[in-house]
């Protein structure tokens, strides 16, 4: 994974500035009342010096850090360089070994919450702007993690014209209530208009009931259905040397559905929809196989026919709709939403051997997201949040 950020830098000549009110009564007016020595956890720095200041009403002290120093024992600097060596594919142990050469030394657990903290932090920040974010087009997918050794399906939610992730959920299935019950928070919030998604039968469900046009990906479709339009060639052509004289002309007329099915799918024109329906009727009074038997050629053909007629215009969406400028903007796979999976949840999981909790996944893949998606200066500001 490739991740650019920009580390906090530790000035400490340059303070922070001085709040505008006292915590305790409200006045407004604070004078300087010395410095303390402060021990910090830094890849440079053992030591800072903050500023102690008064009130001039009730006499509450209150500290003034440098700049890159809070109230924590590490500086910022730190922090953000252990969450970036651990989202790079570094273990724990790892971050520690390495923070220990540079003579800042942290526990496993301390690396940790280092992580946890600030994925928490964006994981709400995240949750606050979804209201702002005008989104037509919702892409989502699912993908498997394994969490404290069990398998976890996890929902990837992403704007699909911007490629920007909108929400990372853990579902307890892969169904259509779970689905329903995520997708709809986010649909509604956001505002969107279209769903793109793999060819799941619970997508479409889904995007049936909470009023949503459909557009389902093609790279998913278009690729098995030549496939299968290959292996039912292969199998009518080796059934013609057992065929009777008045069947030929059936398989002939299969042959040449076939190659019009291909014409079909490799156009994908919304105007096809007449022609499949055709192609559904002539095949629709033939017979379906019995449990453990084999089916034809022919029943083969009529199931597909009546999945492609039914699923036509789900497949054609990015066809039909356009936006002012008469441009099409539904695109036509869930590429966005798999590679976001790659980035958010897969990449890191790799390194290891599954997620500790259902919300560590969470806060990671929101946390990767976050950086990956709001610049250079996206940690320094999440440390800060």
């Amino acid at each position: 994974m490739r991740l650019r950020v920009q580390i906090p830098r530790v000035e400490p000549a340059a303070y922070q500035s001085w709040p505008e009110r006292c915590p305790r009564c409200g006045n407004a007016t604070f004078h300087s009342h010395g410095f303390v020595h402060k021990p910090i956890r830094d890849t440079r720095l053992d030591q800072v010096r903050p500023r102690r200041i008064q009130c001039t009403a009730c006499g509450h002290t209150l500290r003034v850090y440098p700049q890159g120093i809070t109230r924590r024992d590490q500086s910022e600097r730190l922090r953000g360089l252990s969450i970036f060596l651990w989202l790079l594919g570094v273990s724990y142990r790892g971050v520690a070994d390495v923070l220990t050469g540079l003579s800042a030394d942290l526990q496993k657990s301390q690396i940790y919450d280092n992580v946890q903290q600030v994925g928490e932090k964006v994981r709400q920040v995240q949750e606050k702007r979804l209201p702002q974010r005008r989104v037509r087009v919702l892409a989502a997918d699912c993908t498997h993690a394994r969490v404290k050794g069990q398998d976890t399906v996890v929902l990837q939610l992403s704007d699909g014209e911007n490629e920007l992730t909108l929400g990372i959920e853990v579902l307890s299935g892969e169904d259509t209530p779970s689905l329903q019950a995520a997708i709809a928070d986010v649909a509604q919030v956001v505002g969107a208009e279209v769903l793109v998604s793999d060819d799941a039968d619970p997508y479409k469900t889904v995007a049936d009931e909470l009023g949503l046009a459909h557009q389902v990906c093609q790279q998913h479709v278009v690729p098995n259905t030549l496939v299968l339009l290959v292996e039912i060639a292969d199998q009518l052509e080796k059934r013609a040397e057992s065929l009777a004289g008045a069947e030929v002309p059936k398989l002939g007329q299969a042959l040449a559905d076939i190659l019009e099915l291909e014409e079909i799918i490799l156009w994908r024109c919304p105007g096809s929809q007449g022609r499949l329906e055709a192609l559904a009727r002539r095949y629709e009074q033939e017979p379906l196989p019995k449990k453990g038997q084999r089916a034809t050629p022919f029943a083969r053909l009529k199931l597909l026919t009546m999945d492609l007629a039914a699923d036509w215009p789900r497949l054609t969406l990015t066809e039909c709709l356009r936006d002012r400028d008469h441009r099409r903007f539904v695109p036509r796979t869930n590429n966005v939403s798999e590679q976001r999976i790659g980035q958010n949840i897969k990449e890191r999981y790799r390194t290891m051997r599954g997620y500790k909790s259902a919300v560590s996944l969470v806060r990671v893949g929101t946390l990767t997201a976050y950086l990956q998606e709001e610049g250079d200066q996206a940690l320094i500001r999440a440390l800060a949040a």
